[in-house]
Formats: C-alpha cells, structure tokens, sequence
C-alpha cells in the first residue's frame, strides 16, 4: 500500500514538474515574439507607410509640405473643388509635383487641422485586412490640470464640463477611407490621436485624462480598457499622469515611442516649474513598467527649454515617416541640441527640423494669425505632429525584433527573435529572413539564415560570435513576394543594434 502510493507520489510530482516546464517555455517563447493570432493589431507610427495626412487650407509651414512630398508622398484633405484648385496652385509654386500628392475630398470640421486629433490609426485583422479606426470625435478635445479626476475644461474657455461639438470631425473618416480604398473599423469610443501611442505589438500609453474623457462621454474607464483590448489589439494599456499645470495633456507633447522598447521623455530645465513633475512620471512610472519583451523600458531623455516666457518646446511632438524624422523648431538655442539628440536616438534616419514663422509663410489658412498669436504656428501642445498622420502601408511587410541586450556575458547565447508578418499575403521569399552581423570595425556583413520557429511568423537565429569582448553589429532582413523588402532597424544597414561581451 505504502509502495503503491509512494508511485503514486512520483507520478503526480513528475506531471507537475512538466506542466510546470511547459508553462515556462510558453512564458518565454511569448516573450521572444509577438503573436497576432486571432486579435486586431493597432500599427507603430514607425511602421511602413505611403506617405502623410495633411489638411488645405494649410496650418503647416509651407516648406514641410514639400519635404513631406518629396520624401514620401502626400495625401491633401480639401473640403470642395474651388479649395483643390487653391492647394493646386500653390502646389505648383512650390515645386510639388501632381504625382506626389493625392487629394482627398472630406467635409472641414472645427477641428480639421489637427488630423492627428480626429484621424484613423491603422489596425491590421486577423486576416490581414488594413482598415482605418473610426473613432468618437463629437467634441474638441478637453483640457483638465495635474488630477487624474479634476474637472474637465473646454478649450476655448474656462467653464467646467462645457464642451464644443465638433460633429463635422466625426463624419470625416469614411469619405477619407473611400479616397484611399479602405476600409473603416468603428471605435465606439473617444480615441484622441495625440493622446494615443503604441507599440503595435498591444502595448499603449495615453496620460489620464483620456479614459477622463471618456468617462465624461459615458464610457466607464473598465469598458474603456475592455473595448481597447477587443478592438485595438491593446492587452497593456498604460495610464500615466498628466503633465500640464492646465492643458490638454497630449501625450505626444511629453513623450515618443521610438520603437517597440525605447522612449524619448522630454526633460525641463531643471529651474522650470515642471521640471518635478516630468521626472516624477520617468522615475515612479515609466521606469516600472515592462516591454511586451518582458523588460524595462530604456529611457532617453531630450531636453527641452522655455521659449515665449515659461511655455516648453515640444520637441518630441515630430512624425516619423518611414526612414524620417520631421522636427518642430521654436527659434531657440535648445533647437540644435534636440536635432542632435534625434539623430543619435534614430541611427540612419534623416532629421529635419522646421521653423514656423507666420510671417514668412506664402500661405496660411483663414485663422491662423488669430489662433497664433504670438506670430509663431507651432505651441507647446500644439506643434507638427499634431498636424500630420501617417498613411499606412496596408501591404506592409512587419517586422519586429527582440534585441539582445546591450551586454551579455561571454557565455550567454546571441540569439535574436523576430517577429515576420506579411499583410500583402503574397508569402515570403524563400529563404529571405536573414540576420546580417559583424564585429564592430569591420566593414562586411556576415549573414545568418532565419529559422522558422512554432509560428509562420516567428523567426529566429544564433550570431556564431566567439571573440569575446567586442562590440557586434547586426540587424534583420525579409522580402516578401508582393516586392516589399524591409529591415530592422527600418535604416539598415545605416542603422543597426549592438551588443557587447
């Protein structure tokens, strides 16, 4: 009796250590990828795209247009025929070409400027299909102070809760999915683009008086979250604190996702008012919290200073369109350190910063002097990425890679895990995930096969490095049958990760 129950001691302890295994080789293969599966995936503003969004009558500085034309592509909302002819004609001045530009009929709501407030994210199906997020926009976006439960504040007044209707806005995101052939996936919620970021891998960050917002709208903050998780993909939705004595709390004014595990935080001098506030939110909030690799967050910083008495510069309020970085300048010393800053952040990628003096503009919409002032088109909570949206590739070729970390230990393995999905649905090029490397000084790449792991889209490889002590290069590489070649860093070989052992 006693023997049988000793086996029977044994059999349930080695069950239990194998169940026990293999929900740790679940945790870390989870960790080493990221699976779409059977849920919507929001895209990363880095991922490939067309071109960018932008609104005539123009709120933007004239000189931008023509690098966004010439870079990539543009895509001009216009409300009729007679603002088409306009937007042509300036066009032609300024040397943008018919070919690089597609114009876009949508109605002109109150808020039409700002295509990043009112505009569609992109978000990919299950079955690959793009389709542009229709979220609510029925009011301009409010302001509150630091307090995640303070009072609402319209943006043109001071009275509590007042709110400004902005129907139009709302009604603007199917006429625009028709001018570009897609799709539209409704959001049953206030979804402010200037609020919202994310990894494209599920992780978003927003400061809190978005899920404020909603509440105020009737949306409870847990069917907030559980409508985000259903609809956008979002399984990590972070929450963090307003910045702004009193403003509209836009999280791309404070704070940049560079990539799937780096952030570009702004930081105040040290003398400024909300110089505690931002390092609060760095040290006691994003430094807490995980990549969807199971990591922390590296953090980087990017110094901003006062321009027009006490207002801060919102240099991390820029747009990252394919492989570059469009910068908003405030005529300032701080403007040279922060392109620096950019371009050691963004290896490969083209910097362009941009001064917006009204005066020197050919051309402003109707409005715009009295809106600014001060003379000046870009503010602290309102500057160039809150005027321009990506248009997203829907054929996109995916691609997201867990680096090694920056040091390893002379025995630790140098394998990397990537993330392959193909949205043209055409397939890989046989053989085409590659992995290139070398040791920092040399000049030829080495390449290593990517082997197909568990999923069709999951990939991975060793780097066969023995020396120890050196700095090694690499980065990834796939083509897909569709014609679509991509790289991670997306600036490869320009751009590349290291690790050190």
């Amino acid at each position: 009796m006693k023997s049988t129950t000793r086996n029977t001691f044994f059999l349930v302890l080695i069950f239990a250590l194998s169940a026990c295994k293999n929900q740790i080789q679940e945790a870390t293969l989870e960790s080493n990828y990221y699976t779409q599966g059977n849920t919507n995936r929001s895209a990363a503003e880095w991922e490939p795209a067309k071109g960018t969004l932008v609104a005539w009558p123009l709120a933007l500085p004239h000189k931008l247009l023509v690098e966004l034309a010439k870079d990539n592509h543009l895509y001009t909302l216009v409300e009729n025929d007679s603002i088409k002819k306009e937007a042509q004609q300036w066009y032609g001045k300024w040397g943008i070409e018919a070919s690089q530009n597609t114009f876009i009929y949508v109605p002109r709501g109150i808020d039409f400027w700002w295509v990043r407030d009112w505009g569609p994210s992109a978000i990919f199906t299950p079955e690959g299909t793009m389709k542009l997020a229709d979220a609510n926009c029925l009011y301009v976006p409010p302001r509150a102070k630091w307090g995640c439960t303070d009072s609402l504040y319209s943006l043109f007044s001071d009275k509590q809760h007042e709110t400004l209707e902005s129907e139009i806005d709302d009604n603007t995101i199917v006429p625009l999915a028709k001018g570009l052939n897609l799709e539209v996936l409704n959001l049953p919620f206030i979804n402010t683009g200037g609020n919202f970021i994310t990894d494209g891998l599920g992780t978003a960050f927003s400061t809190c008086i978005l899920p404020s917002e909603n509440k105020f709208h009737q949306i409870p903050e847990a069917q907030y979250f559980k409508l985000n998780k259903a609809l956008q993909g979002i399984n990590s939705y972070h929450i963090v604190s307003n910045f702004e004595k009193m403003g509209i709390q836009h999280i791309d004014c404070f704070m940049k996702l560079l990539d799937e595990e780096r952030i570009l935080v702004a930081e105040p001098p040290v003398d400024h008012e909300l110089y505690p506030v931002y390092e609060n939110i760095v040290q006691n909030e994003l430094k807490k919290l995980k990549t969807v690799y199971g990591r922390p967050y590296e953090i980087l910083r990017l110094k901003t200073d006062r321009y027009e008495g006490e207002k801060l510069a919102a240099y991390s309020n820029s747009i990252i369109v394919n492989k570059t970085i469009y910068v908003p300048l405030f005529q300032i010393k701080a403007d040279n350190i922060a392109l620096q800053t950019w371009q050691k952040a963004m290896p490969g990628y083209t910097v362009k910063g941009f001064e917006f003096a009204l005066k020197d503009e050919p051309f402003l919409a109707p409005g715009m002097q009295e809106q600014y002032s001060s003379g000046y088109g870009w503010k602290s909570g309102d500057a160039l990425h809150c005027r321009t949206r990506a248009v997203w590739d829907n054929e996109m070729l995916f691609i997201s890679v867990k680096r090694l970390s920056s040091k390893l230990a002379i025995n630790d393995p140098l394998t990397v895990y990537a993330t392959i999905i193909d949205y043209s649905k055409k397939g890989l090029v046989a053989n085409s995930p590659t992995l290139y490397w070398r040791i920092k000084g040399e000049q030829n790449w080495k390449t290593e096969s990517l082997k197909s792991a568990d999923d069709d889209t999951h990939f991975h490889t060793t780097i066969p490095a023995k020396a120890p002590h050196k700095i090694i290069e690499y980065y990834i590489s796939a083509a897909s049958k569709s014609g679509n070649k991509e790289t991670m860093p997306r600036t490869a070989p320009s751009g590349f990760y290291t690790v050190e052992r």
